[in-house]
């Protein structure tokens, strides 16, 4: 899995020197399984997984879309996003 294209790029609320960002994952994750290797919240009703890096939130949905904020251009949201879902895959392979 990786970020496949970033739709949308705004400046954030908290910092007008940062900006947000939307981007689509190439499939869909399983949000249990990421939450579970990430040791974050989880919301199974609403499809989403809210990840607390410092200042920096990403949020994953059940669609595939994931919303980055708080990050200096486009490329650091996805190098971001990317590193997040290298550890997962690290930790499953470990896991099994």
């Amino acid at each position: 899995m990786f970020v496949e294209r970033v739709e949308q790029v705004l400046p954030c609320f908290a910092d007008p020197w940062k900006i947000r960002m939307i981007a689509y994952l190439n499939s869909p994750p399983d949000l249990k399984e990421m939450a579970e290797a990430l040791d974050t919240r989880y919301c199974e009703s609403l499809g989403v997984v809210l990840v607390r890096l410092g200042k920096r939130e990403v949020n994953f949905f059940a669609s595939g879309k994931v919303s980055i904020r708080m990050v200096n251009d486009i490329e650091e949201g996805k190098k971001l996003v990317n590193s997040l879902l290298a550890m997962i895959a690290h930790k499953q392979i470990l896991k099994e």
